[in-house]
């Protein structure tokens, strides 16, 4: 079984953002969001991808989509040996329940959560009342969030109409770590982050000190893209972030060593024997005006239509395997 993510680099960066999307979200959706944050903070980008969305197998439950996120970020330490201490994890709405649920067992550099909920049965008493009791709940995020020791920013905007802002202000105050709320006036549960820059640029700037850099060099394995190598990977070895450029000016940063992923014992069990995955480029059609579909190793929305350039992204787009 193998877990599509977007991979995307940026020369010198330090930190390493992964991100866990809406319910309304798949890579393609979030390739754009996700292209901003790489340029305007810097940072190194990994999103990952749940079951039963886009291009990823399998049926979405607690169990799965933790699994994919906790696969993520073992990607991250145990392959790119990244260390915690540069990593921020970002869920957004159904997506805080991932990034809660691992940040509740490893101590990163950030925590960036925006609308969350308290849980999914808490969520369902705003609108079912009693009847929400008959509900299974899934992402405990109220009693995880008193686990969590990393930084902690929180946006969840005051017009929020899915997901009540006190959700969100329940969940500050259970934080014990330290800690920023921002609550926009004027934003609702699906508002583009990057409308306004007091929504999450300021503050993701102001509260952990982005951007920053290190110049050592990001080495990205080749068997990352075995299955399907895109036409810039070329000989033996392993890949540098400049072989993974279209344009071959990405430089990034750190092969560093760093120690074991904490499993969460709420998850699927993962195999960590070396190389402890395994994974394949993803080559969709993408279409280009005027000419017939070209092959490109870049994720399409689950409906089909075309996510982004593909000149661009070439060999960024990844499939982690869990076996």
């Amino acid at each position: 079984d193998s877990m599509p993510a977007l991979l995307l680099t940026s020369p010198s960066a330090r930190f390493f953002v992964m991100y866990c999307h809406s319910n309304a979200e798949d890579l393609g959706r979030v390739y754009q969001f996700c292209s901003m944050v790489r340029l305007q903070f810097q940072v190194h980008v990994l999103a990952i991808e749940y079951p039963g969305y886009g291009l990823c197998p399998g049926r979405p439950t607690e169990a799965s989509v933790i699994e994919n996120a906790s696969l993520g970020l073992q990607f991250l330490r145990q392959v790119l040996q990244w260390p915690p201490e540069e990593i921020l994890i970002m869920g957004r709405s159904i997506g805080c329940g991932p990034a809660l649920s691992i940040a509740s067992l490893n101590k990163v550099h950030g925590l960036i959560l925006v609308c969350p909920f308290l849980s999914v049965r808490a969520l369902c008493r705003e609108y079912l009342g009693t009847w929400s009791e008959y509900f299974e709940d899934r992402f405990p995020n109220e009693r995880w969030m008193s686990l969590v020791k990393s930084p902690l920013l929180l946006i969840h905007g005051r017009k929020d109409q899915v997901v009540p802002f006190s959700h969100g202000h329940q969940l500050f105050t259970k934080c014990r770590a330290r800690k920023r709320m921002v609550f926009p006036e004027s934003m609702h549960h699906n508002t583009n982050l990057l409308n306004d820059p007091s929504f999450f640029v300021l503050p993701m700037i102001e509260f952990f000190g982005l951007p920053d850099y290190t110049f050592d060099e990001l080495t990205i394995p080749r068997w990352v893209y075995k299955f399907s190598p895109p036409p810039c990977i070329t000989g033996t070895g392993p890949l540098t972030s400049e072989d993974c450029s279209a344009d071959a000016t990405t430089k990034a940063t750190a092969r560093r060593q760093a120690p074991a992923l904490d499993a969460s014992p709420r998850a699927s069990p993962l195999r960590t024997e070396s190389p402890g995955f395994s994974a394949l480029s993803t080559r969709p059609l993408v279409k280009q005006p005027g000419n017939e579909p070209v092959q490109s190793p870049v994720a399409t929305l689950s409906d089909g239509t075309v996510m982004v350039q593909a000149s661009h992204v070439a060999c960024e787009a990844i499939c982690l395997d869990s076996d």
